[in-house]
């Protein structure tokens, strides 16, 4: 399927009872067309001049700012994938912080294979070559691997830390394994596996970096090193299915959309004042801000820590983590939080203060269809 690609350059819908947001100035322009599988942009560290997209089917394409074109050639095509047309395939990229001096790249993708059948994931680092627009594709160095149970739930993102005393330590955001509600063949029992640091499935992992060798150790501070039984790589767990997270650049929050299973779609935050991780975020015996139906006589985990924010499934029903906007061109959307729902193909904004969550609403209609071509979403 080809697709095209619009982005927020400057824009509300309704979902019935919510409030549309009006930003003077923003609006959707689309930058890019012809694309497959599209489902991540990203761009080197003070690279303005392109953007980068990564498609599931293992392709990754640069577009160019300066001509508005896409170059012929992709970047990087990964071969030997899983199947694409479900949830797996290439799913996450980062760029090295230090990229402009050191050319290296992180990507999340799956292979074939595993103790179950259903794939593997490989986070691993690629170089560039001397074509700062093509990269090597014989260069992979695997920094962390693990096995899938079912072949969804991949969560798939990876990103670096903009915080002060976290330099090279890397994010991966994990599945609980798939299937429903977190049992089944391969799910760890009692309790599943995203309530299991034996495993590192339905969680958040955080990895040291060294770009220069292509490897990767534990972070001695990570919450669980030394606990017995435990993965060290673990940084939070309890989660079901966050695909798509980020960090605000200025507060350091980390927030996480987590895919709901029948009832809520949610996000959570990770403090940056809790410089030591370890936060629990319920699942699979909560989801969102209640009890799992599916398991009504279980106990909240001990210290489990509910979403700053969910929504039932009236409103949406595949949650896709945005970002917080700190830029300066749009100042009715400094600040606030940005994310969709795939499912309901609405646009959403908050704006939290690190406590509360206020002024749910929705941009879509602002947005789409364009003012420039009348696309929708």
């Amino acid at each position: 399927m080809k697709i095209s690609i619009c982005c927020f350059v400057l824009a509300t819908i309704s979902v019935s009872g919510l409030q549309a947001r009006t930003a003077p100035g923003l609006d959707a322009v689309r930058v890019a067309s012809g694309l497959t599988q599209p489902l991540f942009v990203t761009a080197p560290p003070g690279d303005f001049r392109r953007l980068f997209i990564v498609q599931q089917d293992g392709n990754i394409r640069i577009l160019n700012l300066l001509t508005s074109t896409l170059n012929p050639a992709p970047f990087l095509t990964l071969t030997g994938l899983t199947d694409t047309v479900g949830e797996q395939g290439l799913l996450g990229m980062a760029f090295d912080p230090n990229y402009a001096t050191n050319g290296k790249f992180y990507l999340n993708f799956t292979v074939p294979g595993g103790a179950f059948g259903n794939g593997v994931t490989h986070v691993s680092q690629f170089s560039v070559s001397g074509n700062p627009d093509i990269a090597d594709p014989n260069s992979e160095r695997i920094l962390i691997t693990f096995d899938h149970p079912q072949s969804n739930h991949n969560g798939g993102w990876i990103g670096f830390s903009p915080r002060t005393g976290d330099a090279n330590n890397l994010y991966i955001a994990t599945g609980d394994g798939g299937a429903g509600n977190d049992q089944g063949t391969g799910h760890i029992e009692p309790g599943g596996n995203a309530q299991n640091l034996t495993t590192l499935l339905g969680k958040m992992l955080r990895i040291h970096v060294d770009s220069a060798a292509g490897t990767a150790t534990i972070p001695s501070n990570n919450p669980f090193v030394g606990m017995s039984g435990a993965r060290g790589e673990i940084w939070a767990f309890g989660l079901r299915n966050p695909f798509r997270n980020s960090f605000d650049r200025q507060t350091g929050r980390m927030f996480i959309g987590d895919v709901g299973q029948d009832t809520r779609e949610e996000i959570d935050v990770q403090q940056a004042t809790n410089a030591g991780g370890g936060e629990n975020y319920g699942w699979r015996v909560r989801e969102g801000s209640i009890q799992n139906p599916a398991f009504p006589g279980s106990p909240t985990p001990p210290g489990a820590i509910n979403p700053i924010f969910d929504y039932s499934h009236s409103v949406g029903q595949t949650i896709i983590g945005g970002y917080v906007y700190r830029g300066n061109r749009i100042p009715d959307l400094r600040g606030v939080y940005v994310f969709g729902d795939y499912s309901a193909g609405q646009i959403f904004s908050f704006d939290y203060d690190g406590s509360n969550v206020s002024n749910f609403q929705t941009i879509t209609s602002q947005l789409f269809p364009t003012i420039v071509g009348g696309f929708t979403l």
